[in-house]
């Protein structure tokens, strides 16, 4: 994730600046504002824009236990995010 240089972060994972749009760092309330959550810090934990943008977005949400047994299944199983992030090589000096 990255929260203040998309530029940066899509240069070392070699993304296009869209894709890098993806992985900004947001503040994920796991008890939704709209259904009573509160700014507390035992509610707001860091997400990927992509996580926080879809996890309300279901049917019917899961709650956050439930939700991050789904996220390390699917990532366990290689089928986690829009896109792979691999750390590119660091360029070779002169």
């Amino acid at each position: 994730m990255w929260e203040t240089d998309p530029k940066s972060f899509s240069a070392r994972f070699g993304l296009t600046d869209r894709a890098a749009l993806y992985f900004r760092c947001t503040a994920e309330h796991l008890e939704a504002r709209c259904d009573g959550g509160r700014d507390t810090k035992e509610n707001v934990v860091a997400a990927c824009r992509y996580c926080n943008g879809n996890r309300h977005k279901r049917k019917r949400p899961k709650d956050p236990v439930s939700y991050k047994n789904l996220v390390r299944s699917r990532m366990e199983q290689g089928r986690w995010r829009p896109v792979t992030l691999i750390d590119s090589p660091s360029p070779a000096c002169g």
